[in-house]
Parts: structure tokens; C-alpha cells; sequence
């Protein structure tokens, strides 16, 4: 399955669930992906290449598909390989990880259509291409979460929208800690 297809299905299935009405749910879907580095490239330079030649590339790409935000966390471990949208991952040996992409939208087909997209075809691929390792699981893209954004902080503030005497409950029992 290409990951175009693999993307369609994970953030439809997502976007399909009960849980959908829960209050403090944004609308938000979130696709969370652990990235690897081509094996020619040092960490430090695959992180300096992602944050200084990628992200301009990606930057207007993902503004014109009112794609809500784009994070890259410079960090390395080891973590499963799980496909996009699956809920277990493909086998228990873990695989390295240089790097976690995050990208909130509101509507899923945006990010469908973002990674069809010409500029992104012939831009930005061509880029992760060279610093993204390829061969690994999931073409570089070793683990791969879609799911839905609920608010709890933002910006030192709580944005909880649930049950308003929940809230009030857990902020003054909270304050009496202070």
C-alpha cells in the first residue's frame, strides 16, 4: 500500500470513531510520525538539514493546505515500527528514530492532498530523499499515529473544554496545593 493510500485510510478510520463528541476534541486530526536518517548522515546534520533546508521547502506547502501546524522534535531513541494507522506495530524489533514530525489538521484530505501535490512530488520529496532513509520500514517514516487532538494547555493556560464543575473540582483542589 502506498503511503498516500495508507495516510487516506488511517485518517478516515480516525476521524470516524464515537469518541469524536468528547468535549475538549478540537476537530483536530493529528498524524504523529518518528522519522529515520539516511545512514550516510550524522544526527546532528540530519537535524540541522531538516530545520534549516526542509522546513522553508515545506513551510509554504503546508501553509497553502491550512495545514494548522508543523513541528519537528530533534530527538533519537528506538521505537517499534508500526504502519500509519495501524494499532499494533509490524514486529517487537525496534528500529532507530532520528527525529518526530507532528502535523495537527482540521480536515484529513488536506494532508491527502499536500502530499500529492506537484511541489511536494517534485520539492520536497526530492529532499527527503536525500537525508530521509529510504529503505528503512515505512520508507523512512518508521512509525506512523493518526489520531484526534484534545486540548488540556496551551500557551500556560487551561483550554479544557469538558464538564465545567470537573474544572472547577480539580482547579480548587489544585489551589489548595499552592
Amino acid at each position: 500500500m502506498s503511503p498516500l493510500a495508507a495516510l487516506a485510510g488511517a485518517t478516515a478510520a480516525s476521524c470516524q470513531t464515537d469518541d469524536q463528541n468528547h468535549d475538549s476534541y478540537t476537530g483536530y486530526t493529528q498524524t504523529i510520525t518518528y522519522i529515520k536518517r539516511h545512514p550516510d548522515w550524522a544526527r546532528e546534520e540530519f537535524w540541522t538539514h531538516w530545520q534549516t533546508e526542509h522546513a522553508p521547502k515545506v513551510a509554504p506547502l503546508a501553509t497553502y493546505f491550512n495545514i494548522t501546524r508543523n513541528q519537528q522534535i530533534l530527538v533519537g531513541g528506538m521505537i517499534p515500527p508500526t504502519a500509519m494507522g495501524a494499532d499494533q506495530p509490524a514486529n517487537t524489533t525496534l528500529v532507530s528514530f532520528d527525529g518526530i514530525a507532528i502535523f495537527p489538521y482540521l480536515n484529513p484530505s488536506a494532508l491527502t492532498a499536500m502530499l500529492s501535490h506537484p511541489y511536494y512530488i517534485d520539492i520536497v520529496e526530492k529532499d527527503e530523499e536525500t537525508f530521509i532513509d529510504k529503505s528503512a520500514y515505512g520508507d523512512g517514516m518508521v512509525t506512523t499515529y493518526v489520531g484526534k487532538n484534545v486540548e488540556v494547555a496551551d500557551e500556560g493556560s487551561n483550554v479544557w473544554v469538558g464538564d465545567a464543575a470537573t474544572a472547577e473540582k480539580y482547579q480548587k483542589l489544585f489551589e489548595s496545593y499552592l
